[in-house]
């Protein structure tokens, strides 16, 4: 290849990097292995045997992601209250870093700002519009 020809890809092969690494949020794929140790950290610890998660809202961008979801049981019988979880991936997994209060009587437009200004480095994207 021609020495002009190479210096000419190098701008944009950089432009490509940059608008890959800046890409917005997106869901993790069903199935994905991503997804599977989201969900695998939010179950953690939670003594309820296996459940599944109807997801109403699930966006993650680089090592972040919000999730909002409706356990139940595996069999679809048992039904609990719906919950969020701002997750971080760290060297050893997926991690939950906080949730907004869900007692009665809690504001949800509040707890959402105050996870924001907890965690300022969570990329807005991920956010529900609450």
């Amino acid at each position: 290849m021609h020495t002009l020809a190479r210096v000419a890809l190098v701008p944009l092969i950089a432009v490509f990097l940059l608008a890959c690494s800046q890409a917005g949020p997106t869901t993790p794929p069903e199935g994905s292995p991503e997804r599977e140790a989201i969900f695998a950290a939010i179950s953690a610890g939670r003594g309820q045997g296996e459940l599944t998660f109807v997801t109403s809202h699930f966006l993650m961008q680089g090592d972040w992601a919000w999730l909002t979801a409706a356990p139940q049981s595996k069999d679809g019988t048992q039904h609990y209250e719906t919950e969020s979880w701002l997750l971080n991936k760290a060297a050893d997994g997926w991690k939950v870093v906080d949730q907004p209060c869900a007692e009665e009587g809690c504001d949800p437009k509040q707890e959402l700002a105050r996870i924001r200004a907890a965690h300022p480095e969570a990329p807005a994207g991920i956010f529900p519009a609450w």
